[in-house]
């Protein structure tokens, strides 16, 4: 599927508009939380699966706590 859009200015940064239907087909939603990436030329969106972020919080939550640990370990 090939989609051309423009890139619009808002702010000091830019935007791209998603229809609805290029969302749905995702599982993009309003309001949910999307990542990016970088691949060659390319800028890949991708959502966040809840999941996902849970597991992520968590990790970074446990390195947080242990930091001086993980550093002690690193030696």
């Amino acid at each position: 599927m090939a989609l051309v859009k423009k890139v619009i200015k808002i702010g000091n940064s830019a935007g791209v508009i998603l229809p609805a239907d290029l969302m749905s087909l995702v599982g993009i939603k309003d309001n949910s939380e999307v990542s990016f990436s970088v691949k060659g030329n390319g800028i890949f969106v991708q959502p966040v699966r809840l999941k996902d972020h849970k597991i992520m919080k968590t990790f970074m939550n446990v390195l947080e706590d242990y930091n001086e640990t993980f550093k002690k370990l690193a030696k």
